[in-house]
C-alpha cells in the first residue's frame, strides 16, 4: 500500500490545494494562480523518434551504424488503441504520428489520457544535481485507471543527446528536465506530455511549516550529522532530509531510499488534506513557487482535481525487472528488451480507452 502512496503524492497536493482554495475564497485564489504563474516551466518541443530496445542488459555496448530505417517504420503504424503484435518482444510497438501528437498534447478538459514524469531532484546552490526519484505515471480518467512505475535511479540507458550509455538520473544533470523526460521515453517507448519536479531541499521548509512529520525507520542508521533510532519517531525539515536520502548504509540500497522518501511524502500529503491546514496554505505556497516546476497549467490542474481523481485514486503499481551490474568499474540497474516493451504493453494498455 505505501508503494502507491507516494505515486499520488504530487497530483493529490495539488487536488488538495484546489480543493481548499476553494472553500477559502478569492485571496487564496489569487495566490494559487500566483503560484503556478511561478512554477508553470513549458518542454520544448521535440520530435518524437521510433525507440529502439538495444539490447544492452548485459552490458555489451551496441556500435553498430544506425540503421537507415526502423522495424516497422514503413508497415502500418498502430493506434490508440492498439494491438500489440507478439512477433518480436524485444522490439517497441510502433506508435503513429497522430496519437502521439495526442498524448503529448492532451485535452485535460477532455479527460485525455496521458503520462507523466514526476521528478525529485536533489538540487543545491550551484550545482544542478541529478534526479533522485523518477516515476512515470499513467492516468486514463474514462476507465479510472492509473499505473505507476518508480524507476530506480541507477537504471542503465542510451542518452539521447549523446548516444552513449549512462544512468537515467544524470539525464537531469546533462540536459534538465527536456533531457530527462526525453531519456524515459526513449527507454520504454512511451510519450510523455507533462512533468512535475519537486526540489528535496525544499522539503526542510515545507516539513516545518507542517510542524514536522512521524515515520516508522526499520533501522537505526547516521547521516548528515543526524541520528535515527528503530522505531516511530518525530522529525523537523532538516531531520526529514537526512532521512530521505541515505542510501549506503541500505541493504536495499536505492530502493530503501525511495520507501522513505515515500513515507515522509506520504505523512506530508495526509497532513495537506486535513482542513486544519489551510491556515498554512500561504506559507505552503510561498515554499511551492520557489521549488517546484512544471508545465501543467492552472487549467489543468482543475482539471487533474475535478475528472482525474477516480483514476488517481487506483493507482496500480508496476515493478521494473532488472539486474545489478558492475560495467567498467561502474554500477548500473541493466533491464532487457523484453522487460522493456512489457512495461510499454502495460502503459499503453492504461492509455487505451476501451
Amino acid at each position: 500500500m505505501k508503494r502507491k502512496r507516494i505515486v499520488r503524492l504530487i497530483v493529490y497536493s495539488f487536488v488538495s490545494f484546489l480543493a481548499l482554495l476553494m472553500i477559502a475564497g478569492g485571496y487564496l485564489w489569487y495566490s494559487v494562480h500566483k503560484t503556478m504563474d511561478a512554477m508553470y516551466e513549458p518542454l520544448p518541443s521535440v520530435k518524437w523518434e521510433q525507440p529502439r530496445f538495444e539490447n544492452d542488459a548485459e552490458g555489451g555496448l551496441d556500435n553498430s551504424p544506425e540503421p537507415t530505417e526502423r522495424p516497422g517504420e514503413n508497415e502500418t503504424a498502430a493506434v490508440i488503441p492498439l494491438t500489440v503484435s507478439d512477433k518480436d518482444p524485444t522490439e517497441p510497438a510502433i506508435i503513429s504520428e497522430k496519437d502521439v501528437e495526442r498524448l503529448r498534447n492532451p485535452k485535460t478538459g477532455n479527460e485525455d489520457p496521458f503520462s507523466m514524469l514526476l521528478l525529485g531532484v536533489d538540487e543545491r546552490p550551484g550545482d544542478r544535481g541529478r534526479s533522485d526519484t523518477m516515476i512515470l505515471l499513467t492516468l486514463q480518467p474514462r476507465t479510472g485507471k492509473a499505473v505507476a512505475l518508480s524507476i530506480p535511479r541507477d537504471t542503465r540507458v542510451l542518452m539521447p543527446n549523446s548516444g552513449k550509455y549512462d544512468k537515467i538520473n544524470h539525464a537531469y544533470a546533462f540536459g534538465g528536465i527536456p533531457l530527462s523526460v526525453e531519456a524515459v521515453e526513449h527507454l520504454f517507448g512511451v510519450p510523455i506530455a507533462y512533468y512535475i519536479k519537486t526540489n528535496m531541499e525544499g522539503l526542510v521548509q515545507i516539513v516545518d511549516t507542517m510542524g514536522g512529520v512521524d515515520v516508522d525507520s526499520l533501522k537505526a542508521f547516521e547521516f548528515d550529522g543526524q541520528s535515527f533510532p528503530i522505531g516511530k519517531q518525530h522529525l523537523n525539515g532538516v531531520e526529514a532530509l537526512a532521512y530521505s536520502r541515505m542510501r549506503k548504509e541500505d541493504p536495499h540500497g536505492d530502493f530503501g531510499r525511495t520507501q522513505r522518501q515515500r513515507e515522509i511524502l506520504s505523512e506530508l500529503i495526509d497532513q495537506l488534506t486535513d482542513a486544519n491546514s489551510i491556515v498554512k496554505l500561504p506559507k505552503i505556497l510561498s515554499h511551492l513557487s520557489e521549488y517546484v516546476r512544471t508545465n501543467l497549467s492552472s487549467g489543468n490542474m482543475y482539471d487533474l482535481a475535478s475528472k482525474y481523481r477516480p483514476a488517481i485514486s487506483g493507482i496500480e503499481t508496476l515493478n521494473l525487472q532488472g539486474n545489478g551490474k558492475m560495467i567498467n568499474g561502474i554500477y548500473y540497474y541493466a533491464i532487457t528488451p523484453e522487460e522493456r516493451r512489457r512495461i510499454q504493453e502495460e502503459m499503453l494498455k492504461c492509455l487505451n480507452a476501451t
